[in-house]
């Protein structure tokens, strides 16, 4: 039985697949007239998904700043950092809200300087 199962098997794999071709765009009578292909539909944009705070704190290990960089600062933002690929990037945070990401910046390692 196993052996039957299997010759039908390959007996289906051995028929080509009948591909469709550019421009052929038939549905059936149920879709006629409704259906298109997507490559032909309106293209809208799709609005970026916002990480939130609270998802960014659940999901990146990171270190609270006790304030955002100057190039990062703004009334009601917060900033948290994270080291990786030899760079630290700082995340900066809308207090308003669900606390949206707001702006996210790289400084390379080798260009970190500390003071005297």
């Amino acid at each position: 039985m196993a052996r039957m199962i299997l010759a039908a098997v390959i007996a289906c794999l051995a028929v080509p697949a009948a591909a469709s071709q550019p421009g052929d765009y038939k549905t059936g009578p149920q879709t006629e007239g409704v259906a298109a292909p997507i490559n032909l539909a309106p293209r809208r944009p799709v609005p970026m998904a916002v990480m939130n705070y609270e998802t960014f704190e659940a999901t990146v290990d990171h270190a609270d700043l006790p304030e955002c960089p100057k190039a990062l600062a703004a009334e009601g933002r917060f900033c948290r950092a994270t080291i990786h690929d030899d760079a630290l990037h700082v995340f900066a945070f809308s207090e308003d809200l669900d606390q949206p990401l707001q702006a996210v910046m790289d400084f390379p390692m080798d260009e970190i300087r500390f003071p005297d």
